[in-house]
C-alpha cells in the first residue's frame, strides 16, 4: 500500500466498500492528483481568482458563506466590543480614582466572577433569565434566546441584545482589570503630580493626561479581542444557535469540511494581525515617545 505521506487517499483504501467516482471526486476537489510542491500554489491561485472552493458541510460556495455568516458575526461582535469597551473603560477609571472604596471592592468580586465563569454558563443564565423566566414572570418576551429570527432592526436588536451582552461581560472583567492596573500607576506619574500642581482639575488631569497613557494596555487587549469576535465566538454562537462564523467553523470541523476551514483560518489570521498593527500605530498617537522611539 502506499505511504500516506505519499497519497492522502491511502487510509481510505482499506474502507470497504470503495466507489472509485467518489475517490476521484475527491482528487479533483482537492488536487490530490497533482504533485504535492505543486498544490500550496495552486490553492493560492485560485484563492487570487476569488475561488474558496466549495463548502461540503453548508453546500454553497465558501466565500458566500464567508460573507454571509462574517456580516452575522459582526452583527454581534461590533455591538459587544463597544459595550464593552466603554463599560471597561469607565470602571477602570472609576476604579483607579476610588481605590479601595466600596465600588472598588464591588467591581473588583464581579470582575473575578466574571473570570471564572465559563462563556457557556454565562450565556445559558442570560438564556434562562431574560428569555425564559422573565417571559413567566412578566408574561412579556423581550429578547429571543438565539437564532435569527428576522431582518428588521427591531427584530435583530432582540436577536442580538443576549449574545453581544454575553461577550461584552467576558470582555468587561478582563478590560476593566488590566485598565484600573494601568491607571493607577499613571495616575502615581511625576507629570500627573505636576499637572495638579498646576491647578488644574482633577477631571482635566484624569480624562485629557493621565487617560492617554493609561489607554495603551487597553488598546492591545481591545485590538485582540475585537479580531477574536470578529473571527466567530464558537461557544457562545452554538450556545444562541447564532449563525455565524464560529457556529460554520464548528460545523467544518464536524464534518472534515477543508475548504471552508482553510478559509476560517486563514481570515482569523489576516484580521488578527490587521488589528495587531492597528494597536501598533495607535500606541504612537497615545503616547509620541514610542513613535519616536
Amino acid at each position: 500500500m502506499v505511504s500516506a505521506t505519499v497519497d492522502p487517499l491511502s487510509e481510505f483504501y482499506i474502507c470497504l466498500p470503495r466507489c472509485q467516482e467518489g475517490f476521484d471526486r475527491i482528487e479533483q476537489q482537492y488536487n490530490l492528483d497533482t504533485n504535492l510542491f505543486v498544490r500550496p500554489f495552486t490553492y493560492f491561485a485560485d484563492l487570487l481568482s476569488g475561488d474558496f472552493g466549495d463548502s461540503s458541510s453548508i453546500g454553497e460556495p465558501v466565500i458566500d458563506v464567508m460573507r454571509t455568516r462574517g456580516w452575522n458575526t459582526a452583527m454581534v461582535a461590533i455591538p459587544a466590543f463597544l459595550l464593552g469597551a466603554v463599560l471597561s473603560l469607565l470602571l477602570s477609571v472609576y476604579s483607579a480614582r476610588r481605590q479601595y472604596s466600596v465600588g472598588d471592592y464591588a467591581f473588583t468580586g464581579l470582575s473575578f466572577i466574571g473570570f471564572a465563569m465559563p462563556s457557556f454558563v454565562l450565556a445559558l443564565i442570560l438564556q434562562v433569565v431574560f428569555a425564559v423566566k422573565f417571559e413567566q414572570w412578566t408574561g412579556f418576551k423581550p429578547f429571543n434566546t438565539g437564532r435569527k429570527t428576522g431582518e428588521n432592526f427591531f427584530q435583530l436588536l432582540r436577536d442580538v441584545t443576549l449574545p453581544a451582552t454575553s461577550l461584552a461581560i467576558l470582555g468587561i472583567a478582563a478590560d476593566s482589570r488590566f485598565g484600573r492596573s494601568s491607571m493607577l500607576e499613571t495616575l502615581n506619574q511625576d507629570y500627573i503630580r505636576t499637572a495638579r500642581a498646576k491647578g488644574l482639575s482633577e477631571r482635566t488631569v484624569v480624562w485629557k493626561h493621565a487617560l492617554r497613557n493609561g489607554l495603551i494596555p487597553l488598546v492591545t487587549l481591545w485590538a485582540l479581542g475585537f479580531s477574536g469576535l470578529l473571527s466567530g465566538s464558537v461557544v457562545t454562537e452554538s450556545i444562541f444557535s447564532w449563525p455565524g462564523i464560529g457556529q460554520a467553523f464548528l460545523r467544518a470541523l464536524g464534518d472534515a469540511d477543508l475548504d471552508l476551514l482553510m478559509a476560517i483560518v486563514m481570515f482569523t489570521g489576516i484580521i488578527t494581525v490587521a488589528f495587531n498593527l492597528l494597536a501598533d500605530v495607535l500606541y504612537g498617537i497615545l503616547d509620541p515617545r514610542i513613535r519616536l522611539g
